[in-house]
């Protein structure tokens, strides 16, 4: 669905008013996450709170949000639609506000991800040559309102998570291989001929520096979510869109030599996760990774450096996860089982509370 600038802004900020923070987000506990969901009246928003269970704003959005990206050296945010969406939106971090509503290019898409340079100063979004399928990173000005002012080839179709490596001028691009239309969905419009690779690059120039597949027999692996550690490992997560009999390792690790190996678990543990990873991240110790999954409702523990598998916890749909406030913990969101912290080894999950319990927790969560 086309959105109307003028109406977008006009319903944004009304329901702006009745953000239900009274100050900044970076006030209270040291903790403070960001992310998208669903209220019980239905309408789709994005919500600020704190690692203690306190909702710091809720604004609505008009349609269903997947992702948001803190800009560096600023108060802003920009929340993207779901994908294939058509829009962009720019929030004031403290109190939910939307100052600003940035519309897809014409035959462009959004593929619900974008990363902001170090500086803060271009936003680079994954993006869709609807004609054509190529995958592209649009640039945007963050300075200039947001305008685009160019784009860059990704090496793939379909891309969708993408992080920049630490201290580095360089994109790493999980190019999912999937191409999707807006008036279509999210159909997949090349089924058995999809084409996942992780690209790196360099954005500013356009140089595709590296590329890499996962071979013929996972070419149905769509690479689509990442977690970059501080010496600049990536962790990557999967879903698969072949046989769903089959059963096909789901997380693995690009290291920093740019070597690429998948992390084993027991079948059984695989099994349950049902062919989909839905997020991955890190410990704020970067030394183990969560990988979960909506579809089987598993949060899955690995260590990161030696992919030893550190076991597993049930959650209701759960998919958002983030660093949590010390090593080995994880903040975990669910469509219908609030939100809570996960501690690795795998025990308890710690309920945040009533006040988050009742949203449906889209996708993603964000640690500011």
């Amino acid at each position: 669905m086309a959105i109307d600038r003028r109406s977008f802004l006009a319903g944004i900020g009304a329901a702006a008013a009745l953000a239900l923070s009274g100050g900044s987000a970076r006030a209270g506990s040291p903790a403070v996450y960001v992310a998208c969901a669903r209220a019980g009246d239905g309408s789709q928003r994005v919500c600020g709170f704190t690692g203690e269970g306190r909702l710091l704003f809720s604004t609505a959005l008009p349609e269903r949000g997947h992702d948001v990206a803190a800009r560096p050296g600023s108060d802003e945010l920009v929340v993207f639609a779901r994908r294939p969406g058509d829009w962009m939106a720019v929030v004031e971090r403290g109190s939910g506000r939307v100052t600003r509503v940035v519309l897809a290019a014409e035959g462009r898409h959004f593929y619900g991800h974008g990363a902001f340079s170090a500086d803060g100063r271009v936003l680079w979004a994954t993006e869709s040559r609807i004609e054509t399928g190529a995958g592209v990173l649009g640039a945007y000005d963050c300075a200039a309102g947001y305008a685009r002012i160019g784009e860059v080839e990704t090496g793939g179709i379909g891309p969708h998570d993408l992080a920049f490596l630490p201290g580095t001028d360089r994109l790493v691009v999980a190019n999912g291989g999937i191409r999707t239309h807006p008036e279509t969905g999210r159909e997949i419009l090349n089924p058995g001929a999809l084409a996942p690779s992780l690209a790196v690059l360099r954005p500013e120039s356009g140089e595709v520096e590296e590329v890499v597949e996962l071979g013929p027999d996972l070419a149905d692996l769509s690479i689509r979510h990442l977690a970059v550690a501080g010496d600049g490992a990536t962790v990557f997560g999967c879903q698969y869109a072949g046989d769903p009999l089959a059963v096909v390792p789901l997380v693995g690790v690009r290291e920093t030599s740019g070597r690429v190996r998948l992390l084993e678990m027991p079948e059984d543990d695989l099994i349950s996760m049902e062919n989909y990873v839905g997020s991955v991240a890190l410990d704020p110790s970067g030394a183990i990774l969560c990988a979960t999954s909506p579809h089987g409702s598993v949060a899955a523990f690995f260590e990161r450096a030696s992919g030893r598998y550190l076991g597993r916890r049930r959650m209701s749909d759960v998919c958002g996860a983030a660093p949590g406030d010390v090593a080995g913990t994880f903040l975990v969101t669910s469509g219908n089982d609030g939100v809570a912290i996960a501690r690795v080894p795998p025990g308890d999950l710690a309920d945040l509370g009533a006040e988050l319990a009742g949203m449906v927790w889209d996708n993603h969560a964000l640690r500011l």
